[in-house]
């Protein structure tokens, strides 16, 4: 259902992304989460192989199991805060799996895979 989505970009309203929100939707190349989002769940951008970058807020405590699994084209997080603030995001196990050579560009300066 979500083969011809390529970005998106969701509203300040929305407080999480739920667990396969956008699971397999392969075409997806870019996502921005709006400054509401708390929590990423898991599997949320699983199987996403065309993604090649996100921007993230702040405001993010938690990213779940395998959020980003195979998503193989990643390349840059863009993260609205700073690199303590990243390290300190709970994230669930396998989150990154057979994802890009990405970097997380924070505020305070960048982290790479």
């Amino acid at each position: 259902g979500c083969s011809s989505l390529t970005s998106i970009t969701i509203p300040d309203s929305v407080t999480s992304i739920g667990n396969e929100a956008f699971y397999n939707c392969g075409n997806l190349t870019s996502i921005t989460l709006g400054n509401g989002v708390t929590s990423i769940g898991w599997d949320a951008f699983y199987n996403c192989s065309s993604l090649t970058s996100i921007t993230i807020p702040d405001n993010v405590t938690s990213i779940g199991y395998q959020a980003f699994y195979n998503c193989s084209s990643l390349t840059r997080i863009t993260f609205q805060g700073t690199k303590a603030q990243w390290n300190a995001i709970r994230k669930g196990s396998n989150w990154n799996n057979n994802t890009g050579s990405y970097t997380v560009h924070c505020t305070d300066g960048d982290i790479s895979k």
